[in-house]
């Protein structure tokens, strides 16, 4: 597996997490998954951010996007120059992980062509109160719903900018991804209904082994706050 994950010291201001600091949800991620598939892309940082990372001991290359959309696409066309038979996780620096979150990554991989750990919180709440589009007034998804060896998944429609894929699948769907990520802040909801269309799943673990550190969108049924 090759993880890409992109740090600023810029982001969109929303509430989170009292824990929830740039510098906690990275080292929460190095707890659970090997240093030496991580490459840390610190974009437009400050020279004291890039001293801390260092320490890390990951890989780390300093870029200058200076946008989320253009972020990604610095870490697309690096993950785009990888073997085809690599698995890549794309990771953005507000996310908070559980253990296990390695494997079950992988385990989901084998059953659809998209996965996030993130079981998004906007699947149980009706688009009349602000969810999620396709969410009707029972606030429940229409899905598929699977098993693997550590936990049970569902097919969702939409995700944030964290998930995995294969790189094969990411080659695929190129032309798609450099579509919603030509301005400045990537429409990912847009772009996985457009990979839906094409055929593709996407897999979220019930509950998730990840987070947003949004109060209002966390994955459900876990206290976040003490990760």
């Amino acid at each position: 597996m090759k993880i890409l994950y992109r740090i600023s010291d810029g982001s969109y201001k929303k509430e989170r997490f009292k824990n929830a600091t740039k510098q906690h949800c990275i080292e929460n991620f190095l707890t659970h998954f090997p240093k030496e598939e991580v490459v840390i892309y610190a974009d437009n940082v400050k020279d004291e951010t890039l001293e801390w990372i260092g320490h890390l001991g990951c890989e780390v290359r300093r870029t200058n996007g200076g946008s989320s959309a253009a972020g990604f696409r610095i870490v697309l066309a690096d993950a785009l120059q990888l073997p085809d038979t690599e698995t890549v996780y794309f990771v953005e620096d507000d996310y908070l992980h559980l253990p296990k979150s390695r494997q079950v990554l992988l385990e989901g991989l084998e059953r659809a062509h998209y996965v996030s750990l993130y079981d998004h919180r906007d699947k149980y709440i009706p688009a009349s109160m602000g969810g999620n589009p396709f969410i009707e007034d029972d606030a429940a998804e229409l899905t598929k719903v699977f098993v693997t060896n550590t936990t049970h998944w569902k097919l969702t429609n939409s995700t944030t900018m964290t998930f995995s894929t294969k790189v094969s699948t990411l080659k695929e769907d190129a032309d798609i991804w450099n579509k919603y990520i030509a301005g400045t802040h990537p429409h990912d909801f847009q772009c996985f209904l457009e990979l839906r269309d094409k055929g593709r799943t996407l897999a979220t673990p019930i509950p998730g082994y990840s987070t947003h550190c949004e109060p209002m969108w966390a994955s459900p049924l876990t206290d976040w706050e003490t990760i």
